[in-house]
């Protein structure tokens, strides 16, 4: 009964200082029209029970600020060893013993400028070592996002600072996510996106082609490839040919980019003459008939 009601005494405590701080740290405009806000987020061990409270001041930067979500996560899944044990090179994860670190300075990453005159939005995931004099390490893109601000992402964490991890009182190294969500608050956003979003078959191709040339959506260009199909479909000839080069060179798959540099060709864009040329000599008579099949089809797709 004591026990318990001492916990009751010590949660109320801590619920009366999160709410101190929230109030203290709550949203607020800036006078360019953007929004900045401090976000407070846990870190728990996958077995352990504790919990350590991190709370990390987002500030606003001229003109392209961004409020960034910044969310420390611990790397190993729930079935992996002992928190205790470290791994090969000596790097714990958070949990049971082991506390995480304490961001003690982390600036805000800025908007890139072809997302910002883009209006693009996303969310980026970082993997890290925070090591025992409390500097980030090995920093790498895990789930990218595009448009420069994977790059941008980088660049600020390599400026962050912490108080280390503990293990039984003593500073240890520790992997760690951090996850960083860009967002513009702005009252209108640029108008590529707004006019890709809203049917421009030019305004969709030109923000594909940006995505598929990003090297961090390398291994998946999903992005790209959904607004480059957009564009496709409403019958530029551009964006036809541009899926004639996918499939040709990306995903070996010479009957469909026949087809679209086909496609393409019907709608006199030059440079498709050649492409069916160069398909031709590779193709197996089989896949030339299929092509030429589906190429004067009404409905090729």
């Amino acid at each position: 009964m004591c026990t318990s009601h001492h916990l009751h005494r010590k949660i109320s405590r801590v619920d009366a200082q999160i709410d101190r701080l929230q109030a203290r740290l709550s949203f607020r405009e800036n006078p360019t029209g953007y929004k900045s806000s401090a976000t407070l987020v846990s870190i728990m061990g996958s077995r352990g029970p504790q919990v350590a409270w991190i709370v990390l001041l987002l500030l606003s930067f001229v003109v392209v600020t961004v409020p960034i979500c910044a969310q420390l996560q611990s790397w190993h899944s729930h079935g992996d060893s002992n928190p205790q044990e470290p791994l090969p090179d000596g790097v714990y994860r958070v949990g049971r013993d082991v506390k995480a670190p304490r961001a003690t300075y982390s600036p805000s990453p800025e908007f890139s400028e072809q997302a910002r005159l883009a209006g693009y939005e996303g969310t980026c995931v970082l993997e890290l070592v925070v090591d025992a004099e409390g500097m980030p390490q090995n920093i790498k893109v895990t789930r990218p996002v595009g448009m420069g601000l994977d790059e941008k992402a980088i660049e600020a964490v390599q400026q962050w600072r912490f108080s280390p991890a503990l293990k039984d009182g003593a500073p240890v190294a520790v992997q760690i996510n951090v996850e960083t969500s860009f967002h513009l608050y702005a009252p209108k956003k640029p108008a590529l996106f707004d006019k890709a979003n809203a049917g421009d078959a030019k305004a969709q191709l030109e923000i594909a082609q940006i995505l598929l040339a990003d090297p961090y959506l390398a291994k998946d260009d999903s992005k790209g490839f959904a607004f480059l199909e957009k564009a496709a479909n409403q019958g530029l000839p551009k964006a036809q040919f541009a899926m004639g080069e996918y499939f040709s060179s990306r995903k070996n798959d010479w009957v469909t980019a026949y087809v679209w540099y086909a496609l393409a060709q019907k709608k006199h864009y030059k440079e498709s003459d050649q492409k069916l040329k160069d398909l031709e000599a590779k193709m197996t008579p089989e896949q030339l008939a299929e092509a030429r099949r589906r190429a004067g089809s009404d409905n090729p797709f």
